[in-house]
């Protein structure tokens, strides 16, 4: 499979939006919580790698989740007035030589890993990819089956590709990237750690958002969010 890396500009940093015409989240919360941090190690970029099938019998499913991850940094940058650091996606295949895949985003140094929403995480995977923090997307089906795209979402999806035959994964894909670049929001830092540490917090909270924009203006008025876009409420 070619290499295929998509960089584009994101701001992670930066909680007041100029200009961001979001709507307050329904369910607003001040309270102060306690915030689990750890020592910032990133490199000023959020690079995130991906693991879904690209070739094989499972290859349409591969290219829905991959959809839905562009899809997903498309909305990020569509709401920035003053966009300033980056976020790196690299797409490996995890129907290949999966010890290759493992090596290289390893090599690249990636933050986090998305493992396919459709199979079960391999047992060595997590010991596999460096300090990045892996994240098996079943994790956001309720229950472990990929959910069905609803019309509007799976019309969205193939504005990201619109050869797409299947939408399998590619909500999970979508919220996926969301919750790493809001956990990334939330502790200030893109390094593996620091993402671990603020993963839970995007949805420990009471202010519901539906969206990346919601979600950051809930957190430019210090609110404690609870991320459901696509895939809705996560237990």
């Amino acid at each position: 499979m070619p290499r295929r890396t998509l960089t584009v500009v994101v701001l992670l940093g930066a909680l007041a939006l100029t200009g961001c015409t979001s709507t307050p989240p329904a369910t607003p919360s001040t309270t102060p919580t306690p915030v689990v941090t750890a020592a910032p190690s990133g490199d000023g970029t959020l690079s995130i790698g991906t693991l879904f099938p690209t070739t094989g019998d499972s290859a349409a499913s591969g290219a829905a989740q991959v959809a839905g991850t562009e899809l997903a940094l498309r909305d990020i940058l569509a709401e920035q007035a003053t966009p300033t650091q980056p976020i790196q996606l690299v797409h490996r295949n995890s129907a290949g030589d999966l010890a290759a895949a493992y090596a290289d985003l390893a090599a690249r140094g990636v933050d986090l890993v998305l493992w396919d929403a459709t199979t079960a995480l391999p047992a060595d995977a997590a010991a596999s990819v460096g300090s990045a923090i892996l994240v098996a997307l079943s994790d956001f089906a309720n229950g472990g089956t990929p959910l069905a795209a609803d019309e509007a979402f799976t019309a969205r999806l193939k504005t990201a590709d619109p050869g797409l035959n299947s939408t399998a994964g590619a909500a999970e894909a979508y919220d996926g990237l969301i919750t790493a670049a809001l956990a990334a929001v939330i502790t200030g830092d893109d390094g593996g750690a620091s993402l671990d540490a603020g993963w839970p917090q995007v949805i420990s909270g009471t202010a519901v958002c539906l969206s990346w924009g919601e979600c950051v203006y809930a957190l430019g008025q210090e609110q404690i969010i609870d991320y459901q876009g696509v895939t809705g409420r996560r237990s």
